[in-house]
């Protein structure tokens, strides 16, 4: 797997296009649509499953001039309504740092890089017709099936997180080559 084949993968979804084509109409500033939305598609595409789209789309952005989560709800809602195709989260990671107590995130790259797993620590957009990605840790766990913590989820209580996110949402199900491993 390899960056090229992954824009063929999203290029030839007409439903991911779409989410993409929508949330660039909403042109927030230093938008991206990160974790499963791209992550779920390639571990998909790399175990040979059928892409079953949950529909849940983390719409990330940055607006230091405006940290209010009732704005996050309206945008929520204004997608929720005017793109009803998908389940819309919309998320300022200007202010996403108070969940974590960490220091203010300096742009939307910033908040993905403190997502939970290495291989949900990444986005993509669209920007003039062209697909652009961010990949934070790398591309290696994303490529190979590997849920591995950040180093902010290193902790006790971090490990306890991205354990219980792995048995949650059922991975070693869906992927049964997934590696888990802690560093």
């Amino acid at each position: 797997m390899n960056v090229d084949e992954i824009t063929e993968l999203i290029e030839s979804d007409r439903w991911m296009m779409d989410v993409l084509r929508a949330a660039e109409a909403l042109d927030l500033p230093d938008w991206w649509i990160g974790a499963g939305f791209l992550r779920n598609k390639v571990w998909d595409a790399i175990e040979g499953n059928e892409y079953s789209t949950s529909r849940d789309v983390d719409l990330v952005y940055f607006d230091a001039e405006d940290v209010k989560d009732i704005t996050d709800w309206a945008y929520d809602e204004k997608m929720k309504k005017e793109y009803p195709f998908a389940e819309w989260e919309v998320r300022n990671q200007a202010r996403m740092h108070q969940y974590s107590h960490l220091d203010p995130f300096v742009s939307t790259e910033d908040g993905i890089s403190h997502w939970v797993e290495t291989a949900t620590c990444v986005a993509v957009k669209l920007h003039k017709r062209r697909l652009k990605f961010i990949f934070c840790h790398g591309t290696d766990d994303l490529f190979n099936l590997v849920a591995r913590p950040t180093r902010y989820f290193q902790t006790e209580q971090g490990l306890k997180t991205f354990y219980g996110r792995i048995e949650k949402k059922e991975w070693k199900k869906r992927w049964p080559s997934l590696k888990v491993v802690e560093k």
